[in-house]
């Protein structure tokens, strides 16, 4: 007789990720640079260093994110354009999905707008057994430095709209967006184009429908 097996096994855990995330931030501010996971294990403690140019950042101490439970940040620049951070946990309490930490960097006054290059590098997620836990390293993003846009011109056309230029810079991508009050505004956005000229121009053809209308312009990418 004939006996036919059958085996069912469960879909294997995913591997851990680490990874490091965008952001922006305006010259002479500080832009807080996340780095994440995403975990299905019972890891504790990690590390990574972050490398970046020295020409118009300088990192700082970083902030837990919520994927830690209690632990305990070290971090120390270990040579030029090179930041180590560190978590551990006296307890073994396991990390979660999240960020793990957002690392800081203040940009300098003088800084052009342009894109600086992030990457993480030397990572490492350690078990309670202290055992290192294989994962996929997402190593590379960008920082963009942004000179505030600005606009250059306000004001009416015949035609009932409200016309609108505004000046960035050459290639970024910005949003313009409506409120009609600012004790609580509600902020629209109206249109999101990319500047290929330095100077995007727009008509607010809905302007004349309330009785005030106000404006901001926000950097995009």
């Amino acid at each position: 007789m004939a006996i036919t097996w059958l085996l069912f096994c469960g879909a294997a855990p995913a591997m851990p990720t680490m990874s490091i995330g965008p952001t922006s931030g305006a010259p002479g501010a500080i832009a807080s640079v996340p780095v994440s996971v995403t975990i299905d294990t019972n890891v504790v403690s990690f590390q990574f260093d972050l490398l970046y140019a020295t020409n118009y950042l300088t990192p700082g101490a970083p902030v837990g994110g919520n994927a830690l439970a209690d632990q305990q940040l070290a971090s120390a620049v270990v040579s030029p354009g090179v930041f180590r951070v560190l978590g551990f946990s006296f307890s073994n309490s396991p990390i979660t999905n999240g960020v793990l930490a957002y690392v800081p960097f203040a940009i300098a006054g003088n800084a052009p707008d342009h894109d600086e290059g992030l990457v993480l590098s030397n990572a490492l997620l350690v078990s309670a057994q202290a055992s290192v836990v294989p994962f996929t390293l997402n190593s590379n993003a960008i920082l963009s430095i942004t000179v505030p846009p600005h606009f250059s011109a306000i004001y009416p056309t015949n035609a009932g709209a409200m016309h609108l230029e505004l000046t960035g810079t050459t290639g970024r991508v910005y949003v313009v967006q409506s409120a009609t009050n600012l004790v609580s505004p509600q902020w629209i956005p109206l249109t999101t184009n990319t500047d290929v000229t330095g100077v995007l121009r727009f008509d607010d053809v809905s302007a004349g429908n309330f009785p005030h209308r106000f404006y901001r312009a926000r950097f995009v990418r």
